[in-house]
């Protein structure tokens, strides 16, 4: 298995959730770590509980500005960049009638446009080092929901770039894997609705992030493309 304890991991979307549970997991297990997230309080309490383990990088990834500046940032603290983990993201249940544009590009803009944004800024890194991008995908992604058009399409094409950026950067060594969660019980859920769901039959945040962690940990021999993460229940 590859040593994560070599690995300099630059997460998105860190402040809360399945990004912040990939950061401590990723810091745990030995691996520098740039904290991503335009939540500066969020942001500010992960690196506190990280013991200083951690630097921090205030970022909107809609902003392609703010993105360079980040990845720019933190190749510096930490010497390069291999990992890629991109879970900024957001959502909201609402019928396609009820839906107001600014609120559609809002989700896509976070969701896809943000997850370009990384990719696109870190690919450089990431290929010198011959390392690994993750995207966050969403079960949304495979399988239709009433009232999660802008969610679902974004992440229906969260799935389609990575696919893309896989087969382009393949053969010089990098990997990409689509990380494809069922529903998890994290802060995405105080915006997006779905009241009516019982949180505590979802996924955790570290169950994703152990998913993330194992793929990244496999010989250079092995590319996992895909992972779908489901609670036990399934789709609830």
């Amino acid at each position: 298995m590859r040593p994560l304890q070599q690995r300099r991991a630059f997460v998105t979307g860190a402040s809360s959730g399945i990004g912040a549970a990939t950061a401590r997991a990723l810091v745990e297990a030995g691996a520098r770590v740039a904290l991503v997230a335009r939540n500066g309080e969020g942001l500010a309490d992960v690196a506190r509980r990280l013991d200083g383990r951690a630097t921090s990088h205030a970022c909107d990834v809609r902003d392609e500005r703010q993105v360079a500046r980040a990845v720019r940032d933190a190749a510096e603290a930490m010497g390069g960049i291999d990992l890629v983990v991109s879970a900024a993201g957001l959502g909201r249940f609402a019928a396609v009638e009820d839906t107001p544009p600014d609120e559609w590009r809002e989700i896509l803009d976070t969701n896809l446009t943000g997850t370009f944004l990384v990719f696109r800024e870190t690919l450089p890194h990431v290929r010198r080092a011959r390392g690994h991008l993750f995207a966050i995908a969403s079960i949304a992604a495979t399988r239709p929901f009433a009232q999660s058009a802008a969610y679902s399409a974004s992440k229906a094409g969260v799935r389609a770039l990575a696919a893309v950026v896989a087969e382009e950067v393949r053969r010089e060594g990098v990997r990409v894997t689509t990380i494809i969660p069922g529903a998890v019980d994290t802060p995405f859920w105080d915006r997006a609705g779905g009241t009516e769901l019982d949180r505590s039959r979802m996924l955790r945040p570290d169950d994703v992030a152990r998913a993330i962690l194992r793929a990244a940990a496999e010989p250079e021999t092995t590319s996992i493309d895909e992972i779908v993460v489901m609670p036990a229940e399934g789709v609830l």
